[in-house]
């Protein structure tokens, strides 16, 4: 069978990041890559040997010998973006979050059924391996009935005031910031682990620095470099947010992130407490999952293809004691895609066993409710 001849939408920070592990799945060719900055996309291309470089969105979709649309772009264009490639034919894998609120959700959730797209959003978290481990073990029933759960997601890109991205506009990021940047991904491992769905959320945001300098000219965010001129803008998106969450059989959860958390760069807690025993994950040691229990000592299980059960063995692809990293999370995902992609093309049964568009769907409603949550000052119920 050819090729799946992939083109790739954004070639910043995230859209490096898809291309690099891109290359380590052998069905996939890397067609062309597109991007408003033309410097980007150029460099991107030089670097791996892409053959195409579109100056545009619309022009790389129009592609016809391109299968599957990678979509890096900023948030304000995911719709945009994820539509017109679906209704050209085209496979999504998209970043997160899915679109600017939940209305645009459902309607790419109902575009990719009636298009018969298969698609994802890159919620790459989950695929490490003890996280998903995690999940395995909440469908056998060793932890039971989930009774609580918590946690954070902490960062400080954006600590100082000199500090800006494109994801504090809503114009371009929507009505949130880190609640749907940093807590969509939170609350994916919350819902993905637990096999339960968010249905009400309390919601606080927050901007800790309500003034930033703005660069005129330059780079913005993840760089080192220094900026000569600056402009001073107001900020009305949230660097900070707590959030009080109930699940659908009445389990009770909180959670806090923050992007100005100074020594904290990618700091990710999830604790869930069962009928039965508990789970702590982190990502500062992302290779261990710790399990607490009441009437016996309690475990620290490292990733192991030996070791863990049936349908989580190939995640943690090396030998045990050998740490998988965020890179391999990322590729775990994007295999699991393609795997399905490649049956779906040769006729033949398939499985979605990784994030799709509904999933995207689903966070979506949790963000705006956390948005409401913030605006009326009460309990939101979470959409569908």
């Amino acid at each position: 069978m050819s090729p799946i001849r992939v083109g790739l939408i954004g070639t910043g920070y995230i859209g490096m990041v898809h291309l690099e592990i891109l290359r380590r799945i052998v069905e996939v060719e890397i067609l062309a890559v597109a991007d408003t900055n033309r410097e980007l996309a150029g460099r991107a291309a030089a670097k791996l040997g892409i053959p195409r470089i579109y100056p545009s969105a619309d022009d790389l979709i129009a592609d016809r010998e391109i299968d599957v649309v990678h979509n890096c772009a900023p948030n304000n264009v995911h719709f945009d973006i994820n539509a017109k490639a679906i209704r050209a034919g085209k496979q999504v894998l998209s970043e997160k979050p899915l679109s600017l609120d939940s209305k645009e959700s459902a309607a790419l959730v109902a575009l990719a059924a009636e298009h018969d797209a298969l698609t994802a959003v890159n919620f790459c978290y989950r695929y490490y391996p003890v996280v998903q481990e995690a999940a395995a073990r909440v469908r056998r029933g060793d932890l039971g009935e989930v009774r609580a759960f918590m946690g954070h997601f902490l960062q400080d890109w954006l600590f100082y005031d000199t500090d800006y991205s494109w994801r504090l506009d809503p114009e371009v990021a929507g009505g949130a910031n880190v609640i749907a940047d940093l807590g969509s991904h939170w609350c994916d491992l919350v819902q993905f682990i637990t096999g339960r769905t968010i249905t009400e959320v309390m919601a606080e945001l927050h901007t800790c620095l309500p003034r930033r300098r703005k660069p005129k000219s330059g780079p913005l965010s993840f760089s080192s470099q220094k900026v000569a001129e600056y402009e001073d803008v107001e900020v009305k998106l949230d660097d900070y947010a707590s959030m009080f969450l109930r699940l659908d059989n009445g389990a009770r959860g909180n959670f806090t992130t923050c992007q100005a958390a100074a020594g904290r760069k990618v700091d990710i807690e999830l604790q869930i407490f069962g009928s039965k025993e508990s789970y702590a994950w982190s990502h500062v040691h992302p290779n261990a999952l710790w399990i607490g229990h009441r009437d016996r000592g309690n475990e620290m299980f490292y990733e192991s293809a030996a070791l863990q059960t049936a349908d989580t063995q190939k995640y943690a692809a090396l030998p045990t004691g050998h740490p998988m990293g965020y890179h391999d999370a990322v590729f775990n995902l994007f295999r699991d895609y393609y795997e399905a992609l490649g049956a779906k093309r040769a006729g033949k049964p398939y499985q979605v066993r990784f994030p799709d568009f509904a999933t995207g769907h689903t966070e979506m409603c949790v963000i705006d409710a956390a948005v409401e949550s913030n605006k009326t000052g009460r309990w939101v119920k979470v959409g569908r």
